[in-house]
């Protein structure tokens, strides 16, 4: 059978390379490809930007269906890209009736009765990769699709077969490495980038702004998995020999620390595979401050085990936020602490932060601004907060009427659209886009803040930001910077 995934992402600044880097791709698609491949079917990619002009998308769509003519597309999607990636599908059911046409992902996993109503033949609500191999082996023996677990299904007399989930997928390690080669061709500047490895799936804590919380509950069987240290050390393995330009790992899991034992074997064995190369693979991973998290050994054994970054989330520098809204439970000296043991272990910091959340003051926003400016992040990755349908916070922002219309998929994090008395929306976006100057003012060159504050001022105005992506897409630029590099 031949199987076409459609991913979508607002923000790209080329049609034919929407995507940075390798850090981009989506684990979803990539996993259930890569088992597709083992059990004889064959897969393909196309990567769509919202943020473009329709008709350029459903062109460049059209171009790969006339030429890989699939049986199966599916198509994943979060809440922000659902009205975008719907338009899509329903332009599909048009020119190509007969293809069967899947909606799998978040939104679908949280929204099955919305998304069944769209122009999708089957949504896909949990995880993907058997019950899609399931679909394609049925229809590849010219079986009618039934009784698939996971999937629901709408039949030729219009009715819909809701199937029960199956358990979450206890053997991780059964899954092939993720394909990558599908995203290889739409990755923009792929040199010097770092690859990503996923670690396990599933978090244990219950964040008010995530959807971890009701995901738990789709399924049954055990939610927080981990793969094993020598599964995940052959897939280091196998990136090295495949990509052996690229030094640098990124490792997806919620917290990296979760499981001690784990992370101690895990470090010792990526230091005893280091010693085996030529040219040492560094690390990077997300870390939750928890008070079983404040560790000094941890951090060194990290660094031993040549990690070279920490992500670590701070939200809100506000305590009462912190607790009250978000759910997380730590203080303002837990942070400082495991930024301290960052710095310690020679380790560079990145910092999470969030923006204008349901009940934030000015003051609570300058209390943000006041623990980064202590602990002087090397990065942060700060947006504006967005209430994701089938969040708690989402439900708290409609039943305090902050979020009273359909909500502008547009900027998504990078312009408000919840507007509260004690901190405007106005308020709320000066407070963005001023935040480098707030945090790095005395610590940086001033010509650098006043980089990135117009960098972050352009990106956030919707109309400047397509005036950008236009200038960036000319082809005279690329002609001018090819000569300039010449020179």
């Amino acid at each position: 059978m031949r199987i076409m995934f459609i991913y979508s992402l607002d923000d790209t600044q080329s049609i034919s390379s929407p995507l940075r880097s390798w850090s981009s791709i989506q684990f979803g698609i990539s996993y259930i490809s890569s088992l597709l491949k083992v059990n004889g079917h064959q897969t393909q990619l196309v990567v769509l930007g919202s943020n473009n002009d329709l008709l350029d998308s459903i062109k460049i769509l059209s171009a790969k269906l006339g030429e890989f003519s699939p049986d199966i597309i599916c198509v994943t999607a979060v809440a922000s890209q659902y009205e975008f990636v719907k338009q899509i599908a329903g332009e599909i059911k048009r020119q190509w009736p007969g293809v069967c046409l899947v909606l799998g992902g978040v939104h679908a996993t949280l929204n099955p009765d919305e998304a069944i109503t769209g122009p999708f033949d089957v949504i896909c609500v949990g995880e993907g990769e058997y019950p899609i191999l399931e679909l394609s082996c049925q229809m590849e023996a010219g079986v009618t699709p039934h009784g698939i677990a996971n999937l629901w299904l709408k039949t030729s007399n219009g009715r819909i077969e809701r199937n029960n989930p199956r358990p979450f997928l206890k053997d991780i390690d059964s899954l092939p490495f993720p394909d990558r080669a599908m995203w290889s061709p739409w990755i923009k500047g792929q040199r010097g980038d770092e690859l990503t490895v996923l670690l396990g799936r599933g978090c244990p804590y219950d964040c008010t702004y995530c959807c971890n919380h009701a995901i738990r509950k789709v399924s049954t069987g055990k939610y927080v998995r981990f793969r094993s240290v020598d599964d995940v050390i052959e897939e280091i393995r196998f990136l090295h020999a495949e990509y052996p330009t690229k030094s640098k790992i990124y490792f997806e899991v919620e917290s990296i620390s979760t499981n001690k034992a784990w992370l101690a074997d895990l470090c010792a064995k990526m230091e005893a595979f280091n010693s085996t190369i030529n040219n040492s693979i560094a690390y990077g991973c997300n870390y939750r401050i928890s008070p079983q998290s404040t560790d000094d050994n941890l951090f060194m054994a990290l660094k031993k085990a040549n990690f070279y970054k920490i992500n670590i989330g701070l939200e809100s520098g506000s305590e009462r936020i912190r607790r009250d809204i978000l759910n997380r439970n730590y203080s303002d000296k837990d942070f400082m602490g495991v930024a301290s043991m960052i710095r310690k272990a020679g380790l560079k910091l990145f910092v999470f932060n969030i923006i204008g959340l349901p009940g934030e003051t000015c003051d609570d926003y300058m209390k943000t601004v006041s623990l980064n400016r202590q602990c002087q992040p090397d990065g942060h990755y700060t947006g504006i907060f967005y209430p994701y349908p089938g969040t708690e916070l989402y439900d708290v922002c409609v039943w305090k009427k902050l979020v009273t219309t359909t909500i502008d998929p547009r900027l998504e994090r990078r312009y408000p659209v919840i507007d509260s008395p004690c901190f405007t929306k106005s308020q709320v976006k000066s407070a963005y886009v001023w935040f480098d100057y707030h945090v790095y003012r005395g610590f940086k060159p001033y010509w650098w803040i006043m980089l990135r504050t117009f960098m972050v001022k352009l990106r956030s105005n919707i109309h400047l930001n397509v005036l950008f992506r236009r200038i960036v897409q000319w082809p005279g630029l690329k002609y001018l910077r090819e000569k300039l590099t010449k020179v």
